[in-house]
């Protein structure tokens, strides 16, 4: 016999759930239907969080075989293979095979009662496919082969088989342990690894313990009470039907919802697409993708989609609505908007649209009609994103084009990654999963500075649990350490770096030194010189960086010290070294209108921001906003949830042009339905490394739903602007190549004949023509920037990466600040630290001015930085006042993004209640057990949410993630944005979202 098996490396996995989604697709599985299935795992006494696949073992002697009582017998062993497979014809749903099963693996049909259980995915094999699982696995933790071989892999990687057959029953599925975390001595002699034991003690094979003993799933994964909602009447073709079937065709495309950019495969058959899965034809992702990709097939025919426009017939927030047509919907927004430009002006119109609308239509069709409307309050999520990276690398590099890419030769070659507040594991899976793997066997380190114990940190050498908001101090320290030493790169400073002897001389005059840090960040000074040595020798270092480390109202100053931090050690323009955070962007052009047809704004933007909006709408303050264009979420997304919904309210206009109704749905006067991905074309989201994927359209959007281009176009003509927003431009295609890409130039060689004569349907930009060759890593020593004169290196003024001029000098002093780096965080903190009083235009009795940080006129507040005196700081007041707790937020597990993934019904199965990760002494405290309900107050709200009482997270703080609103169809729920504030970093205009004191009680009766 051939045994076949699957082999799991406990390494690599990161609990992302891709190979559930893989599964329940390909073989067209329902809820409570499970063929493999991922724990969480975590230890009740340290820091620790693995993860686990539940899945069929193909035993030697399967327990299930011989419990079967039916005859002849519904389940069979192959003689060849050794696969074990059910006969759902035969099987009568009696459940003895499921009981007998000692690994849980067995799965059970509710709805038609029978066994449902792995067998490798027989029709893919008789295909010549693999199990879907492995071929989607974006970590490449499974793998599928003849089990000896397997094991043959494994012993030559040195990876230790676990002995997992306690029940005789001869398991051939394969887990590969962890490999133990040994003592790791830095040049000082301080001990800085084995993180997941209490000491540092030195741990040896011989000794090393079973991380997976004793370790338990929290209560919110083990509680099938939510899960029980569920049924096969939330799920629609090819789910709970026979999928099994090879495609009639396949289609290349992208997935379109997040900054992995990953490529996929849309599989045809009978007129429908049928699977979603990578694209085998990628040279970067070689067919991984994450469960988000795949779970969009959950979105194409989903039954709660918008399908037909609505205009509101009942007080704002009654929520209801009649059914109009779009004539007559586009004909009365046309005269509702020229009411309120007439009375108030243009610039009295608001358009917000996130990524969920494309960047067509973000970049382009909005950009279009704002210009001839005449607006220049018009936003993306950009402020609630990365503004802060934005601006940082456009005052520091010159463009928004990120160097590294994913390579093995250039990412793949680093010997240390360090993460700041990016928790790419389950934000990027794909990524990560190419990066871990490169790490593994080039046996380069990680570090990761969080909070939280993440699963990007689970897999780190060193977890950092570092203060919210303290990134910057740590970012200083390291860079004290590394000058004091002397061992940054000083070639590199003297060739490439202006200015970086003026920001030495200031943070050594500071005394930025790594005991400073300590008090700030909470981490240990040892710990951070540590890390500066290993940082400054390591022969390629990637810095990290993401929302914890952009949401925060340093963000900019913060950013600016990371990048520093990356130049000073010559970790920039060279192959696996460099600064990362999340997305690459081309160095965008605005579209063009012709001069004659451009609306005159006689009034410069409200910031760049959506909450520098609210004052314009609640108090006319520094002018009215009146009306609201939005493709997005705004009352559930805009930090300030009860302000903004004030806010929403007294506005004399809102469109909410959307796929799903949510919060702001309800307090709009017309709800339009949208087209997404394959129902309308375009390109996908913005990835990390500069990669633009082109996706033409498939399928028609549902009812009456229309894109976002046609939406721009349709109400232009309303308003005469039908010769610049042309009818063609409806197509993608045409207006890509005809408008969109000729504006900017890193795009120019990316036509639409390239993106789609390659089988990946991607191109990495900038590319200057068809027949340029592909950009690879940028701003290598010797070569010239995209678009600059011969050996012009960096696309900067002076061609070096700028720290300091007198030009950004004066810049920063426009806004009471300084180009060199003052540290200050939130006013919100636990110790009295330094903060910014202002922040937002209308914030005390500060001045306002016109900021130099942006393309186009904008407002901004002039600020000063607050020290700690004996009167104290908001902190200290809050924190008389009860509020102990640091609040954080983020991104929940990979298989949510935002509020849309909430209407996909297997992400609600894998993660359905809003949550609230918080240490076991804080639980204890307040005595609460896992998984029972608790409240969180801050002075600007309540939310409840069920507690994950975890030890990965600091002693001081809670996590609480975003996405969840009170209006979704299945696990409904109050936003975390009810807490949050939004303070503004004055240059970026990058709201504060990652932390807020707060205070959190069990709720009764729970």
């Amino acid at each position: 016999m051939t045994q076949l098996a699957l082999s799991i490396d406990l390494e690599r996995c990161t609990g992302c759930k891709s190979c559930e989604a893989a599964c329940k697709q390909v073989n067209g599985l329902g809820p409570q239907e499970y063929r493999n299935k991922v724990l969480w795992l975590g230890a009740p006494d340290v820091p620790q969080l693995d993860f686990l696949t539940v899945t069929c073992q193909q035993c030697e002697r399967p327990a299930c075989v011989r419990a079967c009582p039916v005859a002849p017998k519904a389940l069979s062993k192959d003689p060849v293979t050794g696969v074990v497979s059910v006969n759902e014809a035969r099987c009568t749903g009696c459940g003895e095979c499921v009981l007998a099963c000692p690994y849980g693996a067995m799965g059970y049909d509710p709805v038609d009662h029978h066994a449902v259980k792995c067998d490798l995915c027989a029709p893919r094999r008789a295909r010549g496919d693999g199990p879907a699982c492995a071929s989607v696995c974006p970590t490449r933790a499974i793998t599928f082969g003849v089990r000896d071989a397997l094991l043959e892999a494994a012993a030559s990687q040195g990876k230790p088989v676990r002995d997992h057959d306690h029940f005789l029953q001869g398991p051939a599925t394969l887990y590969l342990d962890r490999k133990p975390a040994p003592q790791v001595m830095m040049p000082d002699a301080i001990p800085v690894a084995a993180p997941a034991t209490a000491t540092n003690e030195a741990i040896t094979p011989a000794r090393m313990p079973d991380r997976l003993a004793h370790t338990l799933q929290p209560a919110i994964l083990n509680d099938h009470r939510p899960r029980a909602r569920l049924s096969g009447t939330d799920t629609a073709f090819p789910y709970r039907h026979d999928n099994s079937a090879a495609p009639e065709r396949v289609t290349p495309g992208g997935c379109h919802i997040c900054f992995n950019g990953c490529t996929v495969k849309f599989h045809h058959r009978d007129g429908q697409i049928v699977n979603i899965l990578g694209n085998t034809d990628d040279p970067v992702f070689q067919g991984r993708i994450c469960p988000k990709s795949q779970m969009t097939l959950q979105l194409y025919r989903n039954p709660g989609r918008l399908t037909h426009p609505l205009k509101r017939v009942g007080p704002r927030g009654s929520g209801r609505f009649e059914r109009i047509g779009w004539d007559q919907a586009l004909d009365e927004i046309a005269a509702r908007l020229r009411a309120v430009r007439d009375q108030h002006g243009s610039e009295a119109l608001a358009i917000h649209m996130g990524t969920r609308t494309g960047v067509l239509n973000i970049m382009g069709y909005m950009r279009l009609f704002a210009q001839l409307w005449g607006t220049p309050n018009v936003l993306t999520t950009e402020p609630l994103c990365d503004a802060g990276k934005v601006v940082a690398l456009e005052l520091t590099l010159g463009s928004t084009n990120l160097g590294n890419i994913y390579t093995p030769d250039d990412i793949g070659s680093a010997q240390l990654y360090v993460y700041f507040g990016d928790n790419q594991a389950e934000t990027r899976p794909v990524n990560f999963g190419m990066l871990n793997d490169w790490r593994l066997r080039n046996g380069a380190r990680l570090v990761v500075a969080d909070p939280r114990l993440t699963p990007t940190a689970s897999k780190a050498d060193v977890w950092l649990p570092i203060r919210p908001g303290t990134d910057m101090a740590l970012g200083l320290a390291l860079i004290h350490e590394i000058f004091v030493t002397n061992q940054h790169d000083a070639a590199f400073c003297a060739d490439w770096v202006l200015g970086w002897e003026r920001w030495r001389e200031f943070i050594l005059t500071q005394g930025y030194s790594p005991e400073w840090a300590a008090a700030v960040t909470g981490l240990d000074a040892r710990q951070i010189r540590a890390l500066a040595a290993e940082i400054a020798t390591a022969d390629g270092c990637m810095i990290y960086a993401s929302r914890g480390v952009n949401q925060h109202s340093n963000s900019l100053q913060t950013n600016r010290v990371l990048m520093f931090l990356a130049a000073i050690t010559g970790n920039w323009g060279r192959k696996g070294g460099g600064y990362f955070n999340v997305a690459a962007e081309p160095d965008w052009q605005t579209v063009p209108v012709p001069d004659a047809r451009r609306a005159t704004m006689t009034r410069p933007a409200m910031g760049r921001s959506p909450v520098a909006w609210l004052d314009g709408m609640l108090h006319a303050q520094p002018y009215p906003i009146r009306a609201l264009i939005t493709g997005n979420n705004p009352a559930a997304q805009w930090p300030g949830g009860a302000k903004v919904r004030e806010a929403l309210e007294a506005l004399d206009l809102i469109v909410h042009v959307e796929l799903f109704q949510n919060a702001t749905s309800a307090l709009a006067d017309y709800v339009l339905p949208a087209a997404t991905g394959i129902e309308k074309g375009g390109i996908s989201r913005l990835s990390e490394d500069r990669r633009i994927v082109w996706n033409d359209k498939l399928i028609e959007p549902p009812g009456e739903a229309r894109s976002d281009h046609w939406f721009w176009i349709e109400l232009g003509k309303r308003l005469g602007y039908d010769d610049v927003l042309q009818e063609r431009y409806k197509d993608p295609g045409t207006f890509w190549d005809e408008v969109f890409r000729p504006a900017t130039p890193d795009l120019h060689g990316a036509t639409l004949k390239r993106l789609r004569g390659l089988p990946h349907r991607w191109v990495r930009t900038p590319v200057a023509h068809e027949d340029a060759p592909e950009a690879g890593t940028l701003y290598l020593d010797g070569s010239t920037a995209f678009g600059q004169p011969a050996g012009k290196r960096f696309p900067t003024p002076s061609g070096k990466l700028e720290f300091w001029t007198e030009s950004l000098e004066a810049k920063f002093r426009a806004l009471g600040l300084s180009a060199l780096p003052e540290f200050y965080t939130e006013a919100e903190q636990l110790v009295p630290l330094p903060w910014l009083p202002a922040g937002c235009l209308t914030d005390g009795d500060g001045e306002i001015t016109t900021s130099p940080f942006f393309h186009a006129p904008a407002l901004a507040p002039v600020v000063d930085i607050a020290q700690p005196d004996d009167s104290g700081t908001p902190g200290t007041r809050l924190r008389d006042a009860g509020y102990d707790t640091e609040l954080v937020t983020g991104r929940p597990a990979a298989p949510h993004f935002h509020s849309w993934t909430h209407y996909f019904w297997q992400a609600q199965e894998m993660w359905p209640e809003l949550y609230c990760q918080m240490h076991p002494d804080k639980a204890a405290a307040i005595g609460v057990r896992d998984g029972e309900r608790v409240r969180i107050d801050t002075p600007r709200g309540s939310v409840e949410a069920r507690a994950w009482v975890t030890t990965g997270i600091r002693r001081e703080s809670v996590f609480v993630p975003i996405g969840w609103d009170q209006t979704q169809p299945f696990h409904p729920a109050a936003s975390v944005n009810m807490l949050t504030e939004g303070k503004l970093d004055p240059a970026s205009q990058q709201s504060n979202l990652k932390l807020h004191l707060c205070k959190v009680r069990a709720v009764a009766g729970t």
